[in-house]
């Protein structure tokens, strides 16, 4: 059995589904199955030590856990996690961020197998594009950079002093991950519109799509937050009932234009405590300021 499916402790859902925890990562129930997956993937690349590297593109709308839930199945199965943001990589010989600039975090590695997660790998195409025709030269440029990492027992990365260094990426499993415009699930066809290229989606042909939360899942996460326990400590005139509600009404009517997925609970959970009931922040949410003042949430605190 998988520790997807492993069941920790939970609320139950409305649909009698649990959020299980373990470690500090949080199981939801929409997103099990595809987790599941997952640690599949990187069991079989952990249990062949690197020799087996099965490249893949995860997909999910932005907050939906993507970093997290790699950085944790990696660290499980004792495998280095090294993150990259693709948006910032230029091509190489231009000016900026080249990729051999950004795997030089591969120099201090040991040798086991390592995980490199790509983060925002959408951000290096034009909607809509196709890849034989409109991609711009730097998308087809870095695909093409990768495309040599992926099949090479060495890389040339950028070193001190400007010299390059060969280091090892026989064992190293690249995860290109993004939002996808939040489009799900994924497709092959569909990434090749985006302008991913045909040799790039040959090498790197596994797909996955972790879905959003459900509204009732962040509120159990909600219930069950260590940071809102924290908070309690300090406040201790004010009911754990009576910050629940006044935050989850808030993550009700902002759920559909939420943008920052389960990282959301936290940022209100904050803003609750430290602006004295004051949810959301109108810059932020795009409308009213709710005011729950509580004078509990004025108390003096010792430290």
């Amino acid at each position: 059995m998988s520790t997807a499916e492993q069941q920790g402790a939970g609320a139950e859902s409305a649909a009698g589904e649990k959020v299980a925890r373990r470690a500090g990562f949080v199981y939801v129930p929409e997103q099990r199955r595809v987790v599941s997956q997952l640690e599949k993937v990187l069991g079989i690349f952990a249990r062949s030590r690197g020799r087996i590297r099965p490249h893949f593109i995860l997909g999910g709308p932005s907050g939906s856990g993507k970093s997290h839930t790699i950085q944790y199945l990696a660290a499980e199965r004792g495998l280095q996690f090294y993150e990259v943001n693709a948006a910032a990589i230029t091509k190489e010989g231009t000016s900026g961020n080249s990729l051999t600039k950004a795997l030089s975090v591969l120099i201090n590695r040991d040798r086991r197998p390592t995980v490199v997660f790509v983060d925002e790998f959408d951000k290096l195409f034009i909607s809509g594009n196709t890849n034989e025709e409109l991609a711009h030269e730097t998308t087809n440029g870095v695909q093409n950079e990768f495309l040599r990492v992926l099949e090479a027992k060495t890389a040339a990365v950028f070193g001190d002093y400007g010299k390059y260094i060969n280091v090892p990426v026989a064992d190293v499993l690249f995860i290109f991950a993004g939002a996808f415009n939040g489009e799900a699930p994924l497709s092959i066809g569909r990434l090749k519109q985006f302008g991913i290229k045909t040799e790039f989606l040959g090498r790197v042909g596994l797909v996955y799509t972790l879905p959003p939360l459900r509204l009732e899942t962040m509120r159990q996460i909600l219930e069950e937050s260590d940071l809102l326990t924290t908070y309690l400590k300090l406040y201790t005139r004010i009911e754990r009932e009576t910050a629940v509600e006044a935050i989850f009404g808030v993550l009700a009517d902002i759920y559909e234009q939420n943008t920052l997925g389960i990282r959301l609970i936290n940022t209100l959970i904050h803003q609750y405590f430290i602006n004295e009931g004051k949810l959301p922040d109108p810059d932020d949410f795009g409308f009213a300021e709710r005011d729950f003042f509580d004078a509990a949430l004025s108390q003096d605190i010792e430290f």
